[in-house]
């Protein structure tokens, strides 16, 4: 007997692909996720603008390892259910999946029908899609390039943000909303347990919609002085110590310069949530004193 799923959210990819007779498009699939998951205020999976709107990297990974795992199987557009879930404990007694069995027979498109669904309700996430041109009409395509406008603009700022409880398509979505074109992972060892926050993922990913990605290790902080960290006080000890090294890290520091000076809008990240748990408001406020350009931490 194969291994249960490991996660809700992974049960929840089989529940849906169950009650939608065993078999979807991969289009499909990602258009019910997002419009059950946002309908229903689940917090399963987070979606960005992608190339057929919207696109979860996370539910992507989901599927190629229940594909593995014997769970589904993938070919060319279609993903189809192998084993069946009716006799199974998990799922026979789990209230999500006679919630998915509710929610989609209150939502039988499939196809264009599907895809114009979610371009209507939510244009933000339509905004990168090559297709939208041929699922809209005018008004609907008016809607799209209205959300698209709230994504541009071309006024110098430096962004700062860490990852700390946060997925990563939300992670995204900030950088995307903000007109980011380029992070700057200030991390000094660039890794994560956490889906997308290494570096290969980072530099993998984040091309595919339009922002650029560089590790600047110099202005990292290494492990050791991190290890013993309890209090205010030995944070505010740490960064005391950190920003009398930067001018030392000169080398980093112009680097981010000049691609503010190439882009207009960068941003600098780490783990931690609030900027003054983590050394990149240090270097933050160190520039912004130099170049007097606006800081904001999102």
């Amino acid at each position: 007997m194969m291994k249960p799923p490991t996660y809700h959210r992974q049960q929840l990819l089989l529940f849906l692909l169950e009650q939608a007779g065993g078999q979807l498009s991969k289009l499909d699939l990602h258009k019910l996720l997002f419009l059950y998951v946002m309908e229903l205020a689940a917090r399963h999976y987070a979606f960005v603008p992608y190339r057929f709107g919207c696109y979860s990297f996370l539910a992507a990974d989901d599927l190629d390892l229940l594909h593995k795992r014997g769970w589904l199987t993938l070919k060319n557009k279609e993903v189809k259910l192998q084993a069946p879930l009716a006799r199974l404990p998990w799922a026979e007694e789990n209230t999500e999946r006679q919630a998915v069995r509710a929610w989609l027979t209150k939502n039988p498109e499939r196809g264009s029908a599907l895809i114009r669904k979610v371009y209507r309700r939510y244009p933000y996430y339509a905004t990168r899609s090559e297709i939208k041109e041929k699922i809209l009409d005018a008004e609907g395509l008016d809607r799209v390039l209205a959300a698209s406008r709230l994504c541009k603009d071309d006024k110098q700022v430096m962004f700062t943000l860490g990852y700390e409880g946060i997925a990563f398509e939300e992670y995204v979505n900030k950088l995307i909303r903000n007109g980011v074109k380029l992070l700057c992972d200030v991390r000094r060892n660039p890794l994560s347990r956490k889906f997308g926050f290494t570096q290969r993922s980072l530099a993998t990913l984040l091309p595919k919609l339009g922002i650029q990605y560089h590790h600047l290790p110099g202005l990292g902080i290494e492990s050791e002085c991190r290890r013993h960290l309890s209090c205010v006080s030995d944070y505010e000890a740490l960064f005391t110590e950190y920003r009398k090294t930067l001018p030392g890290r000169a080398a980093g520091l112009d680097r981010v310069m000049e691609f503010v000076g190439e882009h207009g809008r960068i941003a600098l990240t780490c783990f931690e949530k609030e900027p003054q748990s983590c050394h990149r408001h240090c270097v933050s406020d160190y520039l912004a004193r130099r170049h007097r350009i606006p800081v904001i931490h999102l």
